[in-house]
């Protein structure tokens, strides 16, 4: 088996949810690959990812398939992706056919299922993961023709079939986690490291409904702690200028502790996560796993049920079952209420400890070891 070269082929990487997962357990692939002196090779096969140079900088060739979408609601966008379904597929079983993976990682999402059908067909054993409490419609799918399914959260376990499931948590970045925190990080950032620290994630694309929220929270919420703020890249000129305005009207004096940035790359974004007070974000299955690794306190204001899916929201509730976090819903989302709620947290040391403590009980650091481990000794 050492000489034999061992082909993996990943898909389902067009968001940052799905996408950092995939880089992580690649990792921990190569990791056990040059431990064990294995001939590993990893390619992506799937609809564009959502950052194609950390992958090739993984050293992991990319094959691109049209863009597929499943969705559960009404659009004329569901027409014609129905026929771009056939024309994804035969590019995914041309591919296939041609590297003849020895298994197919799969994350979901758009195009995913071509890669997981076509697999089928040419008799590719194929692992899944399931990163939400709910899942999406692909994995649904997915898992009738999958060989193994991997699952963040225990709640999902009832949707599909048990002997093939199991809880591992959601893949993180390990490595960034043990990095030491040094001065200069605060400087890079310009944050005063004797002041709280708040950091506002809207996911990898941002949020319009966050944004909004927390730049008409901005004159309250700066007199109590700093603010990192990632907008998402498209959405950042209208924040920016939304910002400076209300600020130059309300509270001039505290902009210089307002730090708003188009996207913060995943390393700086661990670093930011670890040196903050409290971090208020979405209710994605990555973040709650990478703050739970921290043991930072939250706020989750998950994505509403109309727009997403109840995934979310559930995804929240059992976070904050947990006493990890304290969740805030869209239509409860007010400034002054997110305020206070902050000034609660930040102004009450027993429930920040109580909190961290919460999170780091619930966190789970090895599932990307996990499935990389089951990946590679089934293929061997």
């Amino acid at each position: 088996m050492n000489n034999e070269e061992i082909r993996i082929c990943l898909t389902g990487g067009a968001t940052g949810g799905h996408f950092f997962p995939l880089v992580f357990v690649a990792r921990e692939i190569k990791k056990i690959a040059t431990k064990e002196n294995l001939n590993v090779k990893i390619f992506y096969l799937g609809t564009k990812p959502f950052k194609e140079e950390i992958l090739k900088k993984e050293g992991v060739n990319i094959y691109l398939l049209p863009e597929v979408k499943l969705r559960k609601y009404f659009s004329l966008k569901n027409v014609l992706d129905l026929i771009k379904f056939p024309f994804s597929f035969f590019i995914a079983f041309y591919y296939l056919f041609k590297f003849m993976p020895d298994l197919i990682f799969s994350k979901g999402g758009p195009s995913s299922l071509s890669v997981v059908l076509a697999g089928w067909i040419l008799a590719i054993p194929i692992f899944i993961h399931e990163s939400d409490s709910i899942p999406g419609l692909t994995n649904k799918i997915s898992a009738k023709f999958a060989t193994k399914i991997f699952l963040a959260f225990a709640e999902a376990e009832k949707y599909f079939p048990r002997k093939k499931t199991i809880i591992v948590g959601q893949p993180i970045d390990i490595e960034a986690l043990t990095e030491k925190i040094i001065f200069e990080d605060y400087q890079r950032f310009g944050l005063d490291p004797h002041k709280k620290i708040v950091l506002v994630l809207g996911g990898s694309q941002g949020s319009r409904f966050l944004n909004d929220l927390i730049i008409e929270a901005l004159p309250q919420l700066l007199n109590l702690a700093q603010v990192v703020h990632q907008t998402g890249e498209k959405k950042y000129p209208d924040a920016y200028l939304y910002a400076k305005g209300t600020l130059l009207e309300k509270n001039p004096e505290r902009i210089k502790d307002y730090h708003p940035f188009p996207f913060i790359d995943h390393n700086d974004l661990t670093i930011l996560m670890k040196i903050s007070d409290l971090i208020i974000a979405r209710a994605g299955s990555s973040t709650i796993f990478e703050i739970a690794a921290l043991g930072k306190p939250s706020i989750l204001i998950p994505i509403e049920e109309k727009v997403a899916g109840w995934h979310q929201v559930i995804n929240a509730r059992i976070y904050d079952h947990y006493g990890a976090c304290k969740v805030l819903e869209e239509k409860n989302a007010k400034p002054h209420l997110l305020v206070s709620l902050i000034e609660d947290i930040l102004k009450n040391e027993e429930l920040m400890k109580s909190m961290s403590e919460s999170a780091l009980k619930f966190a789970k650091t090895d599932a990307g070891q996990k499935i990389a481990e089951e990946i590679v000794y089934f293929i061997k």
